[in-house]
């Protein structure tokens, strides 16, 4: 005869087992659910693409037309372009509309990008590569919340005379193959994804997960998600550090201190190019004023010496135009027509600068 604990066990590995099964679903069907991971601030904050996904039309190219380093090593010959960024510049190749492809679709210079993360500027004036070929366009890119701590440090008084550099690259605009990916409507399958979102969305409720912000928006049409009336933010914006007392002159002394060292070989030419933060760029339309920030890019323009492309104005005149998507709403990067629009106005503002110094 079976005993009474025998009974007991073959019970509680039943409820074991039902309770497996039971998660098991859950999971399957929260993957089937969700849609494919794609921005990073859902996949931080524990958003689902469902509510935040963009809906609008992204332009992306069939291959990337320029070179990220891994290392200061693999900058060994001649570029038309150096390009020092960040996630802007660095982190785009999956995506396949990195601002420089649009950069080369105009220009046909040969681009290197360098990350920011990795190697000092320093480094690079100092290679033997720079040295020995120096490029003719030098790019400082750098969101805005990193923008102080990345360039207050330089110092040094810019030159009486300084060198001209010389003419940029003969332009050859390209004719790029391109495609379109268009909103997705298709579920996930990924178990590891369902876990994690759970993890992570667990942890948001708890007050442990403070990554991500979520930030009501007074007007629901500057992005086309679901959830447009929600901006997602990275936590990091809200302490936008190195703005109090004279912050903001030392920043900008050290961004035009970079633009003497870059230019002082009277060959390369330096450009600075800022991607806003969300919290600035659309701080307008924030329900709560407070939770805007400082308009980095504005200030650094109060240096009337420094070449820096006006982002602050541009982007904000897109999405003051009606424009979607500038910034893409589960991501904390732009979308493909912003990539585009950067990439042609830093080359307007190159072509420009050149005109007015050659007259």
């Amino acid at each position: 005869m079976t005993s009474s604990n025998e009974i007991k066990l073959r019970r509680h590995g039943a409820l074991l087992g039902l309770f497996f099964l039971a998660w098991l679903a859950v999971v399957w069907g929260l993957a089937a659910y969700l849609q494919p991971l794609d921005g990073d601030l859902t996949r931080v904050g524990g958003y689902t693409e469902n509510d935040y996904h963009w809906r609008s039309p992204q332009r992306t190219f069939e291959k990337n037309h320029f070179r990220v380093a891994s290392g200061l090593a693999d900058y060994d010959r001649y570029y038309d372009v150096v390009l020092l960024g960040d996630s802007f510049s660095c982190d785009q190749e999956g995506r396949r509309f990195g601002w420089q492809n649009y950069l080369f679709e105009r220009t046909g210079w040969s681009i290197l990008t360098l990350d920011v993360r990795r190697v000092w500027a320093h480094q690079i004036l100092e290679s033997e590569a720079f040295r020995k070929h120096p490029p003719r366009v030098f790019i400082f890119e750098s969101v805005e919340r990193y923008l102080y701590d990345r360039t207050s440090y330089f110092t040094g008084e810019p030159e009486k005379s300084h060198p001209v550099p010389r003419a940029l690259p003969q332009l050859r605009p390209q004719r790029l193959e391109s495609g379109v990916i268009w909103p997705r409507a298709r579920s996930s399958w990924d178990t590891d994804y369902a876990i994690g979102y759970l993890n992570a969305l667990m942890e948001r409720k708890l007050g442990l997960n403070r990554q991500t912000l979520e930030l009501p928006l007074t007007d629901g049409g500057l992005f086309s998600n679901r959830e447009s009336r929600s901006l997602l933010v990275y936590f990091d914006e809200a302490g936008k550090p190195g703005m109090r007392g004279g912050d903001s002159a030392k920043m900008r002394a050290g961004m035009l201190a970079l633009q003497e060292k870059v230019e002082q070989n009277g060959v390369t030419r330096f450009v600075c190019v800022v991607a806003p933060d969300k919290t600035s760029l659309y701080a307008r339309w924030l329900a709560n004023p407070a939770s805007g920030t400082k308009n980095l890019v504005e200030a650094a323009a109060a240096e009337p010496r420094l070449n820096l492309v006006r982002t602050d104005l541009i982007l904000g005149g897109e999405v003051l135009s009606g424009s979607q998507d500038v910034y893409l709403p589960d991501d904390s990067h732009w979308g493909s027509a912003t990539h585009g629009l950067v990439a042609n106005r830093t080359v307007d503002y190159l072509l420009d600068k050149e005109k007015a110094e050659r007259r």
